[in-house]
């Protein structure tokens, strides 16, 4: 396992290696490239498993969406809800995050400097610079240099010029002087172009450490945003600028984030190492405070200075309170509350500690000079306590009262002082008319409920149902009549029997009365004597008109000479009457197999339950553990069994006649095409269909499927006829085949004996 983590590392090392080579050392020389991968060798052999894991490719970054001043915490209702415990802190630290790190979320050209900018004074020749050079006057010319490694650079005729330190007024001084030697009365300017890159290092505690190839007018600032700003292990308070080994300079970021002071954002050079070391203490600031998030400590802050890195308390911020939990000296956690007023004034406060879980709880939410209204009212809300107010003055005279307000009774809701609340009914009709004895004198958090008529009274109900297009329970108004209902409910629907509606109407006494009525008199003469008034929980029933079938359809398919569907047109239209509308049957017609099939047979078989009879009825067994099971030997779908077995040969010679079928709505004929020949199948030689041959009998047809196998069970055969009927042998054997029949042979079932078990076991021979 070492070895695998330790291959990996390396692995990761090198990618990590070729990634930056292949980025970052645009322009460098082959020498400057093996110094660099000599260092990183050198950081192989130093690196954590952190400092591996921060080379992944792509990185990882966080979110930059989120502010440097993003407020992390829970929201301030939660905070107030309930004080934490004072065992452990009271928001989870995963949810504050570090200050200041989301500024070095999201790396953006627009940290590193602009390659157009105005040089400083101060800022030094070195090489790589480019200088342009433009004499005018007796001499012209315009010279293009690069300043060399050794910092210097060369003009024909007057040699090599010196340019490494100096400011670009110290380098027009010596150019003028340089060339003052070689040239007479000329005019000289000098100037920067491209300005040369330097090389400089990020390590530590960053998110992506390694050497960075950036202009030579960077700064410290631009090298972190580079290797994209300090992990949250990495300090932002003590920075290190290395030059030469040693430190030159250490910087405080808050200062920047926090007053906006860049003075220590200071210019690199060459080789400088930017390093950033582990975080020291750190606290959290949480609640009602302005910035909460988690706070590095440089060492002897005080309460007053943690409230000022979190910007300050809000002002619904409970000061009188600051909860303080620490980690204790006996390794344990402990709470200490801090006066935050008292620590203002004495200047001073708590000295804060790594660790610390510092809470500024919320005032509380409930105020005390307050009345409540609400409910059926013009203007509902919270109204300011004033000195001995009433109801009276709280309703403004009745002036708050909606038309439909009920003023009989309001509840006021009454907070004592055990905190138990007592209801106290209120009579709004008689306060609103000036009795001074019923207006109530009202206490501070006293909630005053005001109803509305709708809301007090009993609702109600009638129901209507039947041949409606939608029935359904209905709101009982004032004067409602049965026509109302009818229209509430959408209309009568076409198929609606009007010359008789029923109405059930429960008495006094609690005994039905039932009520007819002529629905054509009152709907289509429009009669009023026939509009009954409707009283609470009638019911309206609406009968169906007698054999109404709106879709009264027959099926008919084969070999008809006008298949399709057909509309009876009267019930108990016949079958022979549907096939002569069909055209009669075609020339390929086989009327002796022909199917006739009825839906209802299969709906009356599901409301009987015959499935369930049959699979209660069905004997019990026990098996060789003792359990016992069902003994089902068949099962029975109601919709196999929809078929009827008619005669339609003798149906169409006789014209129909007395035993002609009265068709109903559903009914399916279906009528085949002559068939090939008769089949055989089950226990033979080779199940198939035989050509048919006129006036031969069964055993002809079974010999041409190659005779009985050794399983088959002769006593069992059966002749399926092609209007449906079955045949035993006994009675098929001795008959001549017709066309359209099926021969079936089933499989003996045999009994083995073994002598071995006490029981005997049956199988199946196929």
């Amino acid at each position: 396992m070492r070895k695998e983590m330790k291959r990996t590392s390396v692995i990761v090392i090198g990618l990590a290696m070729i990634a930056f080579c292949t980025s970052s050392s645009y322009g460098q020389t082959p020498e400057e490239v093996q110094k660099m991968y000599e260092e990183y060798k050198e950081l192989q052999g130093r690196s954590s498993p952190e400092t591996i894991a921060s080379y992944q490719s792509p990185p990882i970054f966080e979110d930059s969406s989120v502010s440097i001043f993003e407020d992390s915490s829970v929201s301030r209702s939660e905070l107030a809800e309930s004080e934490p415990a004072a065992s452990q802190p009271s928001v989870d630290s995963s949810i504050l995050k570090p200050f200041g790190y989301n500024m070095f979320t999201e790396w953006s050209a627009d940290f590193a400097p602009p390659e157009i900018a105005t040089v400083p004074p101060d800022y030094n020749i070195g090489p790589g610079d480019n200088l342009l050079v433009n004499m005018w006057g007796r001499v012209d010319m315009e010279l293009n240099l690069t300043v060399n490694r050794e910092g210097k650079v060369f003009i024909p005729k007057v040699g090599d010029i010196v340019c490494y330190g100096l400011t670009l007024e110290e380098l027009q001084n010596r150019f003028e002087k340089k060339l003052s030697r070689v040239y007479s009365e000329f005019n000289l300017s000098v100037s920067l172009g491209k300005i040369r890159t330097i090389k400089v290092f990020v390590y530590g505690e960053v998110k992506q450490p390694g050497g960075y190839t950036l202009s030579s007018l960077s700064t410290l600032f631009n090298a972190l945003y580079a290797a994209r700003g300090p992990n949250e292990r990495g300090t932002m308070r003590k920075v290190r600028l290395l030059r030469g080994g040693k430190t030159v300079r250490q910087i405080d970021l808050y200062n920047f984030l926090l007053l906006g002071d860049a003075s220590d954002d200071v210019k690199l050079e060459s080789e400088d190492v930017v390093f950033v070391p582990l975080a020291g203490d750190l606290i959290t600031m949480q609640g009602e405070v302005k910035r909460p998030a988690v706070y590095e400590l440089l060492g002897g802050e005080r309460m007053n200075d943690a409230i000022e890195l979190a910007g300050g308390v809000k002002p619904t911020a409970y000061t009188s309170r600051v909860m303080v939990d620490r980690v204790g000296d006996a390794d344990n956690r402990k709470v200490i509350d801090v006066d935050l007023g008292k620590s203002i004034e004495n200047g001073s406060g708590l000295v804060m500690k790594g660790g610390d879980y510092v809470t500024v709880f919320s005032i509380d939410q409930m105020h005390e000079n307050v009345v409540f209204l609400s409910g059926h009212i013009k203007h509902p809300g919270t109204y300011q306590f004033e000195e001995k107010p009433t109801v009276s003055e709280l309703l403004c005279g009745g002036d708050q009262f909606y038309d439909d307000s009920y003023l009989k009774r309001a509840d006021l809701i009454r907070t004592n002082a055990n905190s138990k609340q007592e209801i106290i009914p209120v009579n709004l009709e008689a306060i609103a008319a000036g009795d001074v004895d019923q207006d109530v004198q009202l206490w501070p958090k006293d909630s005053l409920i005001i109803y509305s008529v709708a809301e007090v009274t009993r609702h109600k109900f009638v129901t209507i149902k039947g041949e409606v297009t939608l029935p359904g329970r209905y709101r009982l108004y004032e004067n409602m009549k049965l026509s109302d209902l009818i229209f509430r409910a959408g209309s009568l629907n076409r198929n609606a029997f009007l010359l008789s509606a029923e109405i059930a109407r429960l008495n006094q006494e609690g005994v039905t009365d039932i009520f007819l009525v002529n629905l054509k008199k009152l709907m289509d003469e429009e009669d009023p004597s026939y509009d009954v008034d409707l009283t609470e929980d009638d019911q309206v029933f609406i009968r169906k008109m007698p054999d109404w079938e709106a879709e009264r359809i027959v099926f008919v398919e084969g070999e008809f000479k006008f298949p399709g569907e057909y509309a009876l047109s009267y019930y108990g239209e016949t079958l022979n009457e549907i096939l002569l509308r069909a055209g009669g049957l075609t020339d390929r017609a086989f009327p002796s197999g022909a199917v006739f099939t009825r839906a209802e047979i299969a709906e009356n078989m599901k409301r009987h339950n015959v499935s369930d009879i049959i699979a209660k009825s069905a004997p019990l067994e026990t098996d060789s553990l003792g359990r016992i099971h069902s003994s089902l030997f068949f099962s029975v779908e109601p919709e196999r069994m929809s078929r009827i077995v008619i005669n339609l040969d003798r149906n169409l010679r006789n014209g129909g006649g007395t035993r002609d079928i009265a068709l109903r709505p559903g009914d399916h004929i279906f009528v085949p095409a002559i068939p090939s020949g008769i089949q055989v199948m089950g226990a033979v030689a080779s199940s198939g269909t035989i050509h048919y041959e006129s006036g031969k009998k069964p055993m002809y047809y079974v010999d041409r499927a190659g005779g009985f196998l050794r399983n088959s069970d002769k006593s069992g055969i059966r002749l399926v006829k092609a209007d449906g009927r079955v045949l035993t042998w006994n009675k098929a054997r001795g008959k001549r085949i017709e066309l359209g029949d099926a021969i079936v042979v089933p499989t003996r079932i045999t009994k083995d004996k073994d002598w071995l078990e006490p029981g005997k076991h049956v199988k199946t021979l196929i």
